[in-house]
């Protein structure tokens, strides 16, 4: 790819990472003796190259992650402003995931921030028992900017490191 193009890309990636609300949550659940493959969601906030996360145990893919399970995350293009609904941008990745105590030194500043992202509800949540924060850090995935145009990614700035073209 030349230059021209590597800059289309990473402005697609910017602009995902910017744009997007929700993080898609994949992960192997083991309920009951029972292994299966379970997804979810969660709004975040991005700070020092981290995605930060709020959400209930009530949900099996939220246990999943307080037990550890390896999960993967997916950021997507909103469908209503995607130019081609085959080919919206995304960005899959692995990442290590921590959960946050709340009397961790920085609990209350990024509860703070998830509320003044994404509104009044988290006052509400902020003191609800279930609800966990996770530190979500990077570490390597595969970015699809349209057809042709797959991209795997590393690291918490997901910088590009090869083209992918094989199927």
């Amino acid at each position: 790819m030349d230059e021209k193009q590597i800059k289309n890309v990473l402005k697609k990636r910017d602009w995902l990472l910017a744009s997007a609300k929700t993080l898609g949550i994949s992960v192997l659940v083991d309920e009951e003796d029972v292994p299966f493959a379970d997804m979810g969601y969660a709004p975040f906030i991005r700070a020092n190259n981290n995605f930060y996360i709020y959400s209930s145990h009530l949900s099996s893919h939220i246990r999943a992650l307080i037990n550890g399970s390896e999960a993967r995350f997916l950021l997507i293009e909103d469908e209503e402003k995607s130019t081609n609904i085959w080919a919206r941008v995304r960005l899959k990745f692995s990442a290590d995931v921590l959960e946050l105590a709340r009397d961790d030194k920085h609990f209350s500043s990024l509860c703070n921030q998830i509320g003044q992202v994404h509104g009044p509800v988290m006052e509400l949540i902020r003191n609800f028992k279930d609800f966990h924060l996770f530190e979500i850090r990077p570490r390597h995935g595969t970015l699809v900017t349209g057809f042709a145009q797959a991209f795997s990614v590393n690291g918490p700035t997901f910088e590009l490191t090869e083209h992918l073209r094989k199927s």
